[in-house]
């Protein structure tokens, strides 16, 4: 929050003293929030490369926006091009991801907070504001981090794919999320003109980093339920007098701190904030009250659908494939951690590992555990949700065993999780062998 808040002064200040309107501040604070939600430190490599590139694709991503004001279905081409690019570098590597991301950024950005720089100043000062937001933002969010960085990082592994197929995990995504806005642009653009990027953003949200459809599906759900309060309280505020810009400057950073607070409960708290930021943050519109708040509804609802549909039918990545993956990824780390002795050196590494893959695997529990739910109490043994359920259980005790300086049987412990990753690989008796490597793995009374 910090980040943001410096990011909005400082270009504001710009903004006043060039006399321009200062949408470009709002642009710098969206990107300052973006970028500061890695878990790692940025090191000083990749500050410069952001340094260097961002502002040049936010130039471009600002260039794009007036496209799509201009000739609206040139420039929907154009950004799902580069949603499409931005997420397709991921297959080449970290820094083709990095770049990925930072296309993806300034789009987005654009998206929420168009940039209409309105001074007399000339064309040269508006991308020079909209650079300068990018290279503020930078700055900002790298000194943010820098200090409230993690005593204990993880470092960057490749991404597998979450199956075996053929086709990278990343290229299927791309080409899920190119599906999902062509959709929801031309929904958008036929049918409701007048809210489209309502249309556009939702599906982007809900396709963006989708691990499998049942994950889809799940944030589909969130996004909706969020939108509804969201759209509410949006309906309201026309009616609840700000009478200066500082009083609704205020109100939009406070909206935006309880989002980041009360997201790590539920993602619905952020959808809920997000969507009302997104309303206050759009020109007036000439429908009010909840005929408007219908037609935002409807739009979120239509995003949603096309981004799930997307995930379900083009190239879709099974639910079942994502548990088995992190699930397998998680076991190994913990006989990483298992294996090491107290005095190993990289044994904070190696635990700090582990609880990353642990809360990856957390991350793939709640469409699957909605789903055993909806199918009764009689789910079959089988089902990933009872083996995300019996990994807890064998997680505590292998928590309890490196905390007791390690295990008492190291060869028992390592034959229990080969079992499990074994029964993993074939598919086959997986939540079975999770509750026999608990029993073997259980700390003496």
């Amino acid at each position: 929050m910090a980040a943001v808040l410096a990011a909005f002064l400082i270009v504001y200040g710009l903004c006043a003293v060039l006399r321009v309107d200062p949408s470009a501040a709002v642009l710098a604070a969206v990107l300052a929030l973006t970028m500061t939600r890695g878990t790692e430190p940025p090191t000083l490599s990749a500050t410069l490369m952001r340094l260097i590139a961002l502002p040049l694709v936010a130039a471009a991503a600002a260039a794009i926006g007036l496209v799509l004001h201009a000739s609206p279905w040139i420039g929907a081409a154009l950004f799902c091009g580069g949603m499409f690019l931005s997420i397709w570098l991921r297959r080449f590597g970290d820094r083709a991801s990095a770049i990925g991301r930072t296309v993806a950024l300034p789009l987005v950005a654009i998206l929420v907070v168009p940039v209409h720089v309105a001074g007399g100043r000339g064309r040269l000062v508006d991308l020079l504001l909209v650079i300068a937001a990018g290279v503020v933002a930078v700055l900002c969010a790298s000194v943010a981090s820098a200090f409230g960085k993690r005593s204990e990082t993880v470092p960057r592994e490749q991404r597998r794919a979450a199956d075996d197929a053929p086709m990278p995990v990343s290229t299927r995504m791309a080409l899920q999320m190119l599906v999902a806005l062509a959709a929801s642009f031309a929904i958008g653009l036929l049918a409701l003109p007048a809210h489209w990027p309502w249309i556009v953003l939702t599906a982007f949200i809900v396709c963006s980093g989708a691990a499998g459809r049942g994950d889809a599906l799940y944030k589909g759900l969130q996004r909706l339920a969020g939108a509804v309060g969201g759209t509410v309280l949006a309906a309201l505020i026309p009616h609840v007098a700000m009478p200066t810009p500082t009083i609704a400057a205020t109100v939009i950073f406070a909206i935006l701190f309880v989002g980041m607070w009360l997201r790590t409960i539920n993602y619905a708290y952020w959808a809920a904030s997000a969507t009302l930021l997104f309303a206050l943050l759009q020109p007036a519109q000439a429908v009010a009250g909840w005929a408007l708040f219908g037609a935002r509804l409807e739009c979120i609802l239509i995003g949603a659908i096309c981004a799930v549909l997307a995930a379900w039918f083009v190239y879709p990545i099974r639910t079942e494939a994502v548990v088995r993956l992190r699930l397998a990824t998680a076991l190994g780390a913990l006989g990483e951690l298992l294996a090491s002795g107290p005095g190993d050196a990289d044994r904070s590494t190696k635990r700090a590992r582990f609880e990353h893959h642990a809360r990856q695997l957390e991350r793939a529990a709640p469409p699957v555990e909605l789903h055993r739910r909806m199918v009764g109490p009689d789910a079959r043994a089988e089902h990933p949700a009872t083996w995300i359920a019996n990994a807890r259980m064998l997680f505590t005790h292998g928590r309890a065993l490196a905390d007791g300086s390690g295990p008492r049987d190291p060869e028992r412990v390592r034959r229990a999780l080969g079992n499990a990753r074994l029964a993993i690989r074939d598919r086959s008796g997986i939540g079975a062998t999770l509750l026999q490597a608990c029993e073997q793995l259980r700390p003496p009374t």
